[in-house]
């Protein structure tokens, strides 16, 4: 059932259900409807009305004797109609760009800053995984000997940011052996992105031997730490209080599966780390694959800092203000996106 297959007494008694439940937490009624909404139409009417949206699948009724709530499909219809139009005030963005440009010249306390902001507007989770560097150019390797066996692979990106990883090695490096490997690694990996040094590093350096050989080697196992994302480091989550006082979390079953969800760290990236698609991405209840956020409703979009791409959003429960959550994610990634270039538009 498509929202534009309704009539427009069924998307106005429709709407006003969703506002009024988004409002209040509880089934909507009829009465409650006639009393605050402008329907211009009976309480019998009303209750024809719904049971109708019922049979289609968009509200449901909890209990007996109780109003209506929407379904997820009643909330994806919702979602669908109003994605377009979802606009935050002008105060709104200048709030959070007045935030976020205190730090505009830190990654690290931008994205931490990043986390409340979306919690304290949307009064839900708001949730960042920092930017992702596999498509940035190298644009110079350095290795330096922190210990006996351990190494520090320092990877400076051409836009700026830097990656480090430390790779475990069998005995201490001699400096002569960490200068002409670094050499061969520059020579060999210069302007090349991350992403193609994870995959083409075998492959460039087939032809040495010896003690670089074996260097590169326990360079080249540790490779995916340069792209993959470390759930303790890059992943960052603000506003567990304001979620699981939520009045949709009230049940012992339900508050469990939201705290087990935010113990699992590695969940949330997977889950994050596969909303890439261009634009806004909104999976609502059991759209999850996930059994632990099938109560919830995730809003995420990707946003640039200078060659690195990173996602944030927004995680609650299903009975959200979408339009603007929606709002709020779409600006914060522009915003984001615009600090590092010294530009912000307040025109979206």
């Amino acid at each position: 059932m498509s929202f534009q297959e309704l009539t427009e007494r069924e998307k106005t008694v429709f709407m006003s259900i969703v506002h009024g439940f988004v409002q209040t937490a509880e089934p909507v009624g009829s009465r409650y409807l006639t009393k605050h909404y402008s329907l211009n139409i009976s309480p019998a009417t009303v209750r024809n009305v719904m049971m109708d949206l019922e049979d289609k699948g968009l509200i449901a009724q909890p209990h007996t004797s109780a109003g209506r709530v929407p379904t997820n499909m009643g909330y994806r219809q919702y979602v669908n109609s109003i994605i377009k139009s979802a606009r935050l005030s002008g105060r709104e963005k200048q709030v959070i760009v007045r935030k976020l440009t205190e730090f505009s010249k830190d990654i690290d306390q931008i994205v931490e800053k990043s986390t409340t902001v979306l919690s304290e507007i949307s009064n839900q989770l708001g949730v960042i995984l920092s930017p992702r560097f596999n498509r940035g150019k190298l644009n110079k390797i350095n290795l330096v000997s922190i210990s006996d066996d351990k190494l520090l692979v320092i990877l400076d990106i051409k836009s700026g940011l830097v990656k480090t990883i430390i790779v475990e090695i069998d005995s201490k490096v001699p400096q002569s052996l960490l200068e002409t490997t670094t050499q061969l690694l520059n020579e060999r990996l210069h302007g090349l992105s991350v992403g193609e040094l994870q995959k083409s590093l075998n492959e460039r350096f087939r032809d040495v031997d010896g003690e670089s050989k074996k260097l590169l080697g326990a360079i080249e196992r540790n490779a995916d730490k340069l792209v993959n994302v470390d759930p303790e480091g890059d992943f960052h989550f603000s506003g567990v209080k304001k979620v699981i006082s939520q009045p949709d979390f009230e049940s012992k079953e339900k508050i469990g599966k939201i705290l087990e969800l935010l113990d699992r760290k590695d969940v949330l990236v997977k889950i994050m780390s596969e909303q890439e698609e261009e634009g806004v991405s909104i999976v609502i209840g059991d759209e999850n694959k996930e059994a632990l956020m099938q109560n919830c409703s995730l809003i995420t979009t990707t946003y640039q800092y200078k060659d690195a791409f990173g996602t944030l959003g927004v995680i609650g429960p299903t009975r959200m203000q979408y339009s603007k959550v929606i709002a709020l994610v779409d600006f914060m990634a522009e915003t984001l996106t615009y600090l590092t270039t010294g530009k912000v538009s307040f025109d979206r």
